[in-house]
């Protein structure tokens, strides 16, 4: 079985090595990973005549290759061509740079080409290119146009640091890609606000994870002078109970037999074996809490209800005890257990309150995280 296994494992490391040989990826066309694999290979081994004719071979292809690709992309209208370019000119230098920092590869090829200054160029040109976009998007004055004025001016930036005054693009077009959304807080009885206060500022802190949604308690959007809100939430929990009790007990009788005992006989001590009997009886106390949350989402404009849905969650705090009459070698070490504890007082109700919110709450999220997920 060992033979088997060694042999298994020779056969996917074989298979893993020939995948990626130099010869394997020319042979395939990957000629940038030939190059890359033949130039790591001949750093360990310079005298590997394969590697050493793979990458005399692929080079010049890779070459040919990527800037045939550029040509291309320099010819299309895709928005994105730039992005193609730049990456090709980076892939060429990146080639450039593994030959000369390899001595074999670069006595072979002693003048791989270079292009810093064609990607200068295309960067400035990509960075101009970018800003325009965003500033054409951002005109439009939508939310998914704003977004998408947002990451051109992101792109612009990427390839000229600080270029223009994008950095005050990225924050406008943030700005006009947010969409704004007040969260009312549930109304609550008065010995539930702590609580429900506590549950409601976290969801809203919870909410506030999305990059393209701000959420609003309705005291920061008045501080924030935010008063035209694209959408509104409110939540309301109905159908809910804290601190309903539910007592039981259970009674049985008990009995072990062969339990060993010492008595005298005839003046000497020997064992005997009895039947030890008892009566134990368990006792438990359940305080029994839960609740809906009806959570719905309203475009402010019109009051029009967008997405509407009620979350259910619930807890049981338990105590358990036990006492016994009769002979208490008859119980288990479990009965022994419950026999020296003492009802426990419950939590208060608005710890009770607390914890039949947590599986709401998780719902909630996930649910606001799916309803808001084009806003991420």
């Amino acid at each position: 079985m060992r033979t088997i296994n060694h042999l298994l494992i020779f056969v996917i490391v074989f298979a893993a090595v020939s995948c990626t040989s130099p010869t394997k990826l020319y042979r395939s066309g990957q000629y940038n990973q030939a190059v890359t694999e033949a130039v790591r290979k001949l750093r360990s081994s310079p005298g590997n005549k394969k590697s050493q004719e793979v990458l005399l071979q692929a080079y010049p292809m890779a070459v040919k290759t990527a800037l045939r690709d550029i040509d291309n992309a320099s010819k299309s209208n895709n928005v994105t061509r730039y992005d193609v370019i730049i990456s090709k000119y980076e892939q060429l230098n990146r080639l450039a740079n593994e030959i000369h920092a390899c001595p074999k590869a670069y006595q072979l090829i002693p003048s791989p080409q270079e292009f810093q200054t064609e990607l200068r160029q295309t960067k400035e040109i990509a960075a101009e290119h970018y800003y325009v976009q965003g500033v054409r998007a951002l005109s439009e004055g939508t939310l998914a146009q704003s977004k998408l004025a947002h990451q051109y001016f992101v792109q612009a930036n990427k390839y000229v640091k600080g270029y223009r005054d994008v950095v005050s693009k990225i924050n406008e077009a943030l700005s006009a890609a947010t969409l704004y959304v007040i969260v009312e807080a549930p109304p609550t009885p008065e010995r539930f606000k702590v609580s429900a206060d506590f549950f409601y500022s976290n969801l809203v802190t919870e909410m506030n994870k999305a990059r393209f949604a701000r959420f609003y308690t309705p005291e920061v959007a008045q501080k924030d002078n935010m008063s035209d809100p694209h959408q509104r939430i409110t939540l309301d929990f109905i159908e809910f109970t804290v601190g309903n009790i539910r007592e039981s007990k259970n009674t049985q009788d008990i009995k072990r037999d062969s339990v060993p005992v010492t008595v005298e006989v005839d003046g000497k001590k020997v064992t005997a074996y009895i039947t030890a009997k008892a009566k134990f009886t368990t006792y438990k106390r359940e305080i029994i809490s839960g609740g809906k949350l009806y959570v719905r989402i309203m475009d402010a404009t019109n009051n029009q209800i967008i997405e509407q849905r009620t979350f259910e969650g619930s807890y049981v705090w338990a105590s358990v005890w036990g006492d016994y009459t009769g002979d208490d070698r008859a119980l288990s070490s479990e009965q022994k257990k419950l026999a020296q504890q003492q009802a426990k007082m419950p939590p208060p109700n608005q710890d009770l309150f607390i914890e039949f919110t947590k599986p709401i709450f998780s719902q909630v999220v996930t649910y606001i995280r799916n309803v808001y997920s084009n806003y991420q």
